[in-house]
């Protein structure tokens, strides 16, 4: 009886935080940016500002209506929810569009991004990806391996264009029928790295305390003579040679934070705006 008190106790104590992160430069700085050939790669955090791959939408399959079996209907039961669930969240708070709106009306300061979440409280601490959408870098070492997929696959969509014009009556149904069939996987190919303007993470952890992690770079790139590159001989393909260095401006802070108070991380050139809400984690009645 006492372990499930101190569990349900536990429970009800358990905090959800919305955190609101302002990204800004300072327009009139004499800051002197530092040269590099080398990024850091922030793609393994979480990122939420990156649009979707746009998907051709797909019909839902028709279901017989009607109420389910006990059995059934237990097992659609929707899980209990992950107290410690990452979401992304898009509407500014109140807070957050007032400082955005009066950064816009400033002379000295530009707002760059905004990044909204709600997390919980217990580890592992999730790392959350801030960048715009201007890409300064992208790093494919499997570009070989994609452009062969690409290849493959044009050919097989012009075979099998081939084959409805050739096909017979019977063929055709062939084909028809096969259409139907779900398409085999591709192989998997990793994504290509891509290296943004701004760029950066940004972690809030718990400990004793509420800490927020920054670690953000505003990039600039250096570039020679224009020259074309070539990427492929069949066909003959060329690209734009990409940058042989880039100017850099950084802003990475840690520190400990607190609820409910607007948080300014200052750098010479980038700083940031954090407003941290706490959430209390509904939970059910444990005093019985």
């Amino acid at each position: 009886m006492i372990f499930v008190f101190m569990t349900g106790t536990l429970c009800a104590q358990d905090t959800r935080y919305r955190v609101e992160v302002l990204v800004l430069t300072h327009l009139k700085h004499s800051e002197e940016a530092l040269e590099t050939q080398d990024l850091p790669d922030y793609s393994f955090a979480t990122d939420f500002l990156t649009p979707p791959e746009e998907t051709a939408e797909e019909e839902a399959p028709a279901t017989d209506a009607g109420i389910l079996p006990e059995n059934e209907a237990e097992a659609e039961a929707e899980p209990e929810p992950d107290p410690n669930a990452l979401v992304h969240l898009e509407e500014m708070s109140d807070v957050m569009r007032e400082a955005w709106r009066r950064l816009r009306l400033s002379a000295p300061f530009r707002p760059q991004q905004y990044l909204s979440w709600e997390q919980g409280d217990q580890e592992p601490f999730p790392a959350l990806r801030i960048h715009d959408l201007e890409i300064v870098m992208s790093k494919d070492p499997h570009a070989r391996e994609r452009l062969e997929l690409i290849r493959a696959d044009l050919l097989e969509s012009e075979s099998e264009r081939q084959a409805r014009v050739f096909a017979d009556a019977a063929g055709m149904s062939q084909l028809q029928n096969s259409e139907l069939a779900p398409e085999p996987e591709e192989p998997a190919v990793p994504a290509v790295t891509l290296y943004y303007r701004l760029d950066g993470t940004v972690v809030l952890r718990r400990s004793r305390f509420l800490h927020l992690d920054l670690d953000m770079q505003m990039r600039e790139g250096i570039w020679e003579p224009e020259t074309l590159v070539l990427v492929s001989q069949d066909p003959p393909i060329y690209e734009r040679a990409g940058p042989t260095a880039f100017k850099v401006h950084e802003l990475r802070q840690s520190r400990q934070v607190k609820t409910e108070r607007m948080e300014y991380f200052d750098g010479p050139v980038l700083s940031a705006l954090a407003y941290i809400t706490a959430i209390k984690a509904a939970s059910e009645d444990t005093s019985q």
